[in-house]
């Protein structure tokens, strides 16, 4: 507990610093303001809307009792009518009358005993017993003239109308009826005036809160408009230095970039060296190996035929060692490129690659027109490369996309093959291959991503930004 007061203390220190005592008094003072406004105002609404309910329940029970009293004097009218003429049809008016007076007061009866406060409705749910009480005397006495009249004994049933028992039934109902309606009148006006009341107080609380927050808004916008004019020379200081210090982070990010360049140039000159001294120094010796070792096979191949067997296997070693000469050297340096261009080279070593592997190719290349720096046209040709080589040693696939696309920009390369696929959450450290190539990617500025998963074969991507030069450029 004591080291949660010494946090809370120590961060009320700060806000004190940061925006003033004065402030955090007058926003302390505008929070508890706010906070009893939205409590009151929020009881204040319950109350009314309850109210309103309430008006609209003791409406619909007016209304109720209304109909109820027109569909009891329509039922009236169809016995009469029935005794006058004994036709059927005011049979069915009657039974109309009769339910439909039913539905109203068990309508009454539920609202007025469902109410809210429906334990201050004393006085009317007595009133409303006897109006029940009423009716239903009332519908009985019909029910039984109707009854008569229905057996043909028409006189009883004249007897039974000529009584002055409908007739009082009818004057208490009515009176009954006059004397709930006018209670609930009173009730609804009282209830109509508490509402007003609430709507007037919510009303002045809604227009009172925000013109006293305003007020102390306005107090503490005007103090932190004061610490905020002191602050904007400080703010624009910092912002200058920052913009210093992002215009010197670019300028070196791009010699970063550009001494990258020049780090792989001199790879691939020193690569270009030693392919011409492995091609003119060893493919001297070898050649000049070859020629000694056929002139001596010619000299003793009639007399020493078992010499002449050895030196033959001999002769084919040596050739080996001159295609793997060949081949290294190709790999060190891509004579194509020197002497044909970039695309050419490049297509040449798609080609052969998938004609070696019988591969089905979808290739897409830009035009060869297409001109590329040096450089960077050599981390392409050595991304292909690595991919090619990739899918020659371990994929086992049979189909090979690549697409290149370029712009003034950039150079996208994509290849897709169809082989084993690698788990890339447990890629080790012996995969120099592709860590290769990433690094050679990311360190010009580039993009480089693979994707892929066991079954689903390799995708490559690698996006080369052709607007990087050397730093001697």
């Amino acid at each position: 507990m004591r080291k949660f007061l010494e946090i809370l203390f120590t961060k009320l220190d700060k806000l004190f610093d940061v925006f003033g005592g004065r402030n955090i008094a007058l926003l302390g003072v505008s929070l508890i303001i706010t906070i009893f406004s939205l409590f009151f105002n929020d009881n204040w609404l319950q109350d009314a809307v309850e109210k309103s309910v309430e008006i609209s329940q003791l409406n619909h029970i007016l209304q109720e009792i209304v109909l109820l009293r027109g569909n009891i004097y329509k039922a009236e009218s169809a016995q009469r009518g029935y005794l006058l003429t004994h036709s059927k049809d005011y049979i069915l008016f009657y039974d109309v009358g009769i339910d439909d007076a039913k539905k109203n007061l068990q309508s009454v009866e539920t609202i007025l005993m469902n109410m809210t406060y429906a334990s201050d409705y004393k006085s009317e749910q007595a009133l409303l017993s006897k109006l029940s009480a009423d009716v239903g005397a009332k519908i009985s006495e019909m029910n039984v003239t109707l009854e008569f009249a229905t057996n043909g004994k028409v006189a009883d049933a004249t007897k039974v109308v000529k009584l002055d028992s409908g007739l009082n039934q009818m004057n208490s109902i009515n009176a009954n009826a006059e004397l709930l309606q006018t209670a609930l009148n009173v009730r609804l006006k009282d209830i109509h005036q508490a509402r007003n009341v609430t709507r007037n107080v919510i009303r002045t609380s809604v227009i009172a809160g925000p013109i006293l927050l305003i007020f102390l808004v306005v107090l503490v916008i005007k103090q932190l408009l004061q610490e905020l004019a002191d602050k904007a020379v400080l703010q624009q200081r910092l912002s200058d230095e920052n913009h210093r210090h992002e215009t010197h982070a670019v300028e070196q990010s791009k010699l970063l970039r550009s001494l990258a360049l020049d780090y792989q140039a001199d790879v691939e000159r020193e690569r270009h060296k030693l392919a011409r001294e492995l091609h003119d120094e060893m493919g001297s010796i070898l050649t000049a190996s070859k020629m000694d070792i056929s002139w001596v096979i010619k000299s003793i191949s009639k007399t020493h035929p078992d010499i002449v067997d050895k030196l033959k296997k001999t002769n084919s070693y040596l050739d080996q060692g001159i295609n793997f000469k060949r081949q290294m050297v190709q790999e060190l340096h891509p004579s194509m490129i020197s002497s044909f261009g970039f695309w050419p080279a490049l297509r040449s070593l798609i080609d052969d690659a998938v004609e070696r592997n019988k591969w089905a190719l979808t290739i897409t290349l830009p035009d060869e027109s297409t001109e590329i720096n040096e450089t960077i046209s050599l981390v392409a040709y050595r991304i292909v490369q690595e991919t090619l080589n990739n899918c020659n040693k371990y994929a086992k696939a049979t189909e090979l996309s690549i697409h290149m696309i370029s712009d003034e920009k950039h150079l996208k390369i994509e290849i897709q093959d169809n082989g084993v696929g690698l788990d890339l959450a447990h890629l080790d450290n012996k995969t120099h291959g592709l860590s290769g190539m990433r690094h050679r990617v990311l360190a010009i500025g580039g993009h480089f991503e693979i994707d892929s998963s066991l079954g689903k074969g390799l995708f490559t991507r690698a996006i080369l930004p052709l607007d990087v030069k050397a730093s001697g450029a």
